[in-house]
């Protein structure tokens, strides 16, 4: 089975030397520019000739990266962005042959974002039609990815996101408001979060609640809105929304910590007895190890 690495870049000249060079040894590099005015595209030809510049961005992430999977030729897809490392390619060749040994069609890689904490993510899939990226940002593949093997990303934090730091919101704010679409309703909610919109943040997830049936989201959505509403100083409020995520998923270890820190000294000591034994399965986010 051939591998390519596929990628969309756009003034990635810091971040894409230590990317490519953990990639090195698949069949195939594919990068696909969306408009570097830096020495992005001078970079990439160290490691590739197939580079692309003819798309024109559209704030829609999807559509570049489903734009660069049409120039692969090999046989399994590796999906990086220029601010994550492969830890290893010998892994990504042993993942490969899992999913093929199961017939699967995708592959979730691990993507590590601090200490034991991180999220899977489908980033390794077969170069098949029936498998392409949905969602103008926050995309997700059209099939589900299966946890084979042990790829693992490590996430860093490019400066090139400083050149448009309203992206994400913006481009969330426009999918929300023409295709009310669940997943960018979730992660704009996010966004107001970190923002510290924290009504507007409770308005968007309270909506996405009500119809969502990706749970390990749907139980993340539920903390935000906890920390909102505590952020607010409505305590019964979001007390009420974090047993909504503990309900759903009773290993979510953040959101019983979260519980603990909102409740009084009695119930904070039972609820951190049942943080120590949550395993954090299926939870979409770990951020508490």
């Amino acid at each position: 089975m051939t591998i390519s690495v596929v990628m969309i870049v756009k003034n990635e000249e810091v971040m894409l030397p230590i990317c490519l060079e953990s990639v090195k040894g698949v069949d195939e590099i594919i990068i696909a520019d969306t408009g570097s005015t830096d020495r992005t595209i001078e970079i990439a030809r160290k490691y590739t000739d197939k580079i692309f510049c003819n798309y024109v961005w559209n704030d829609d992430f999807a559509e570049a990266r489903n734009y660069a999977k049409s120039k692969s030729r090999g046989d399994w897809i590796l999906s990086i962005d220029a601010d994550e490392v492969l830890y290893d390619v010998g892994a990504v060749r042993e993942a490969v042959a899992l999913a093929e040994q199961h017939q699967a069609k995708a592959v979730d890689v691990f993507c590590v974002t601090g200490e034991n904490t991180g999220f899977y993510y489908p980033r390794l899939f077969k170069n098949v039609p029936e498998v392409f990226w949905e969602g103008c940002i926050h995309n997700t593949l059209s099939v589900i990815g299966e946890k084979l093997g042990n790829v693992r990303f490590l996430i860093k934090n490019s400066p090139a996101h400083a050149n448009d730091p309203d992206r994400s919101f913006r481009i969330l704010k426009k999918d929300v408001e023409t295709r009310y679409h669940p997943r960018s309703m979730y992660y704009l909610g996010r966004e107001y979060w970190v923002r510290g919109d924290y009504q507007n943040a409770v308005v968007i997830l309270g909506r996405y609640v009500l119809f969502s049936t990706q749970l390990p989201e749907k139980a993340d959505a539920f903390l935000i809105m906890s920390k909102a509403f505590w952020a607010m100083k409505q305590p019964d409020d979001a007390r009420d929304a974090v047993l909504q995520a503990i309900a759903i998923n009773a290993n979510f270890k953040e959101a019983i910590v979260h519980m603990a820190a909102m409740s009084w000294e009695k119930n904070a000591k039972q609820w951190n007895k049942m943080a120590e034994t949550a395993s954090n399965e299926d939870v979409l986010f770990i951020r508490t190890p």
